[in-house]
């Protein structure tokens, strides 16, 4: 099984909103790459990101915030969307993942200024 996601420890100037939508990225990416593995699915790296890219932006841009230049209430919402999107794809399977990735997620939200 792969590593499981773990927001990164860096001092709170660092949290930005644009290194949280990076990190959202890359929390999805190790949820997905857990998923594809608990289905015996692999999946190619550069598949997976692009995937998992689509997936984020198209979110994001459904609740009306935007990619490239997140807030917080923004990120607030669409990481509530991204985590509602995986649970109905995923199922009771995915639950522990996803609430594990969540978790991390909003640690690093929780620091965001604003």
């Amino acid at each position: 099984m792969g590593q499981t996601y773990k927001a990164p420890d860096v001092p709170d100037e660092k949290v930005t909103p644009d290194l949280v939508r990076n990190e959202l990225l890359t929390c999805f990416e190790s949820a997905n790459r857990e998923f594809s593995e608990m289905l015996n699915q692999p999946v190619a790296d550069e598949a997976l990101k692009q995937q998992v890219r689509q997936f984020v932006t198209s979110t994001f841009s459904r609740c009306g915030v935007s990619f490239d230049n997140p807030t917080k209430a923004g990120m607030l919402t669409a990481i509530e969307e991204c985590r509602k999107n995986a649970e109905a794809m995923m199922g009771p399977k995915g639950a522990d993942v996803i609430r594990e990735h969540y978790t991390e997620m909003m640690k690093l939200v929780g620091r965001l200024q604003g």
